[in-house]
C-alpha cells in the first residue's frame, strides 16, 4: 500500500528506492529519471543524464537483484519521459525499461500499445495478465512533469503549470494513480492531445549553451533567474549550471 514517485533527481532516487527496498513498495513512477546504478557519484550522474550509460537488460537487472536479498514480487513501475528533454536524454527511459523488464522477467517488447489522451502508452503484462510496467514518451515535451490543467474531459483537471510542470494535455499524476489501482473510473483511452508544448523552457536551452526565443509552455517564464527574476527555477538552474561546469560538462560563460 506504499508508492513512490519522483522527477529528475527524484526520479533517479525513486529507482534507487525501488531497487534497494522493493519489499516496501507496491509501485513506483520514474519521471525523467535514470536507471538504478547508472551512477555512483555526482559526476557520473551528470554524465549519464547527457551521454546515457548503455547496458544490456540482464546487466541492468543484475544491478537491481544485487541491491537487496529480495527475490520478488517486484513493484509495478511507471516510466515517463519527454521526447524533447535536453536535461535528461530520452534514451535513459529506454535503459530504465531494459532494467525493469529484466527484473520482472519480461520481454523488452511491450505486450500492448494503446493511445491515452493522444499519446502512446506501452504496457508489459505478467503471466497472469496484470499490468506490471507502463511507459509514456511525450514527443515534444521538455524536462518536467506532464500535466493536464485544462482537461475538461469528464470534469477532470489536475495541476497548475509552472516550473517543470508542463501543460501537454495528459496528467501523469492521474494516470500513474490509475496504473497503481488507486483510481476507480472509466475514461476513453483514445483522445487527441491539446496543443503539446513544442518548445523547451529557457533554462534547458541555457544548459545546452544557447537560448531560445520561442514561446514557452503555458505557465509563464520557466527561465526565472536567467534574467534576475529569481524563484525556484533560477535556484535550480544555477545549481545545475555550477555542477555541470565543475564536472567539465559545460563551458563557463
Amino acid at each position: 500500500r506504499t508508492f513512490i514517485t519522483g522527477r529528475s533527481a527524484g526520479g533517479a532516487m525513486t529507482a534507487v528506492m525501488l531497487a534497494t527496498y522493493p519489499e516496501v513498495f507496491a509501485g513506483g513512477a520514474i519521471i525523467a529519471g535514470l536507471p538504478y546504478r547508472s551512477a555512483t557519484s555526482v559526476r557520473q550522474a551528470l554524465e549519464s543524464m547527457f551521454q546515457v550509460r548503455v547496458r544490456t537488460p540482464s546487466e541492468w537487472g543484475d544491478l537491481v537483484r544485487a541491491a537487496s536479498p529480495h527475490r520478488g514480487p517486484w513493484p509495478k513501475v511507471s516510466i515517463w519521459q519527454g521526447g524533447a528533454d535536453r536535461v535528461v536524454r530520452p534514451k535513459n527511459a529506454e535503459e530504465l525499461l531494459k532494467q525493469w523488464t529484466d527484473v520482472h522477467g519480461l520481454s523488452t517488447r511491450p505486450d500492448r500499445t494503446e493511445t491515452v489522451d493522444g499519446y502512446p502508452r506501452h504496457v508489459w503484462l505478467d503471466g497472469r495478465g496484470e499490468e506490471m510496467i507502463e511507459s509514456y514518451m511525450i514527443p515534444l515535451m521538455a524536462h518536467g512533469t506532464p500535466i493536464a490543467a485544462a482537461d475538461a474531459h469528464a470534469g477532470e483537471s489536475y495541476g497548475v503549470p509552472g516550473e517543470y510542470l508542463i501543460e501537454v494535455g495528459i496528467s501523469s499524476s492521474y494516470h500513474i494513480a490509475r496504473f497503481w489501482g488507486l483510481v476507480d473510473t472509466r475514461r476513453d483511452a483514445v483522445r487527441p492531445p491539446r496543443a503539446p508544448a513544442a518548445t523547451m523552457p529557457r533554462q534547458q536551452a541555457d544548459l545546452e549553451g544557447g537560448s531560445t526565443g520561442g514561446a514557452l509552455p503555458s505557465g509563464g517564464d520557466a527561465g526565472a533567474g536567467r534574467d534576475g527574476r529569481g524563484g525556484l527555477a533560477g535556484m535550480v538552474e544555477g545549481s545545475i549550471r555550477k555542477a555541470l561546469t565543475a564536472a567539465g560538462l559545460m563551458r563557463r560563460r
